[in-house]
């Protein structure tokens, strides 16, 4: 990790859950993070500098909501302007609904366009904003995505619905941006994708998903932390080393 320190790193969704725990372990190692949230709690963010003032890393928070252009655009204008450049990007911003596509709830467009917008939408128009100013410093760069096991496989019955179809196109996206990275003569950025199994976060908002002790109890799941050491584990690979895809499950889970 030696050669990302000193370098600056956009986490998005980065106020809790994996997002959270990505943007701790690289302020850790010393990286200048900048979190990309709708929920910015500059209170934390002081404390979290404080706690983490001896580690040579630095957290900013942004307010921003990027399934919303004109939130994003407002974004990376600043961004641009403060930081001038950035070399890694993280796409940990996600949600879910507990809800059918075919549901004929009154609010079923509204969460169905909701998750849509923010987890892969979102991923599309940051990614493109952050490629751009990568791409300023002439020097390495790295995305990586966080997808999930059910962007590889749907179980039955799904109990995803739209949020796997997200995680699929998120995948693909991942995909394409190698491809045009390729075609384009770019050699100095590398995009990875993150699957991770059941992870004991807040993503599991509403319609039967709360984040319960009960819904984890009898169930295997990983920690927050340990999607941010495998996020540290992709970013420290050689430059010439492209992990694509990286799956992590928690033993014994069944799906």
């Amino acid at each position: 990790m030696d050669k990302w320190s000193g370098k600056t790193a956009i986490v998005t969704g980065g106020s809790s859950g994996i997002g959270a725990a990505v943007a701790y372990e690289l302020v850790c190692n010393g990286m200048t993070v900048i979190n990309l949230d709708k929920n910015i709690d500059e209170t934390t963010v002081v404390e979290l500098n404080n706690k983490m003032s001896t580690k040579g890393g630095k957290l900013y928070a942004n307010k921003c909501d990027i399934s919303d252009m004109k939130s994003l655009k407002e974004t990376f204008k600043w961004i641009e302007e403060t930081f001038s450049s950035v070399n890694v990007l993280i796409n940990c911003a996600g949600l879910g609904h507990h809800l059918s596509v075919l549901s004929d709830r009154d609010d079923a467009t509204d969460k169905i366009n909701d998750t849509i917008d923010v987890n892969f939408k979102g991923c599309v128009h940051v990614t493109r904003e952050a490629v751009r100013l990568i791409k300023k410093t002439e020097d390495y760069g790295m995305i990586i995505n966080v997808a999930s096991v059910f962007g590889h496989y749907i179980p039955f019955p799904i109990v995803g619905n739209v949020y796997a179809a997200t995680k699929f196109a998120v995948r693909a996206f991942s995909e394409i941006i190698r491809q045009e990275l390729i075609i384009s003569g770019c050699d100095k950025i590398k995009i990875s994708n993150v699957s991770p199994g059941t992870v004991k976060t807040n993503v599991r908002v509403t319609g039967g998903w709360e984040n319960t002790e009960e819904f984890y109890k009898n169930r295997p799941y990983l920690e927050p932390k340990e999607i941010g050491s495998a996020v540290l584990y992709l970013l420290s690979t050689p430059n010439n080393v492209n992990v694509t895809e990286l799956t992590i499950r928690s033993i014994g889970e069944k799906f």
